[in-house]
């Protein structure tokens, strides 16, 4: 079980820095947006939320996944804290 929690943090892990190196377009000009806190559809401090909005994946998903990493040694909780304080507002 343990095992697959891993996989999971790993393949969300690669996702999300693909996800902030892949960005420019044909003529050159960034098709992507920016990553930031989304407190107006955030349940505590708009993380999931910030996140969910820049990939387009369901906010219920995001917060799942970060739910399960929590179980992994309170990796999510320390994960979640610095998410904060390094998104933009």
């Amino acid at each position: 079980m343990l095992g697959l929690i891993r996989i999971g943090a790993y393949l969300l892990s690669g996702f999300t820095i693909w996800h902030f190196f892949d960005g420019s377009g044909i003529d050159g000009t960034s098709l992507v947006q920016r990553l930031a806190l989304d407190s107006a559809h955030g349940m505590i401090f708009g993380v999931c939320a910030g996140v969910s909005q820049y990939t387009g994946v369901d906010v219920s998903l995001i917060r799942f996944a970060w739910a399960l990493s929590c179980l992994y040694r309170g990796l999510g909780i320390i994960l979640y804290i610095l998410a904060f304080i390094i998104m933009p507002a």
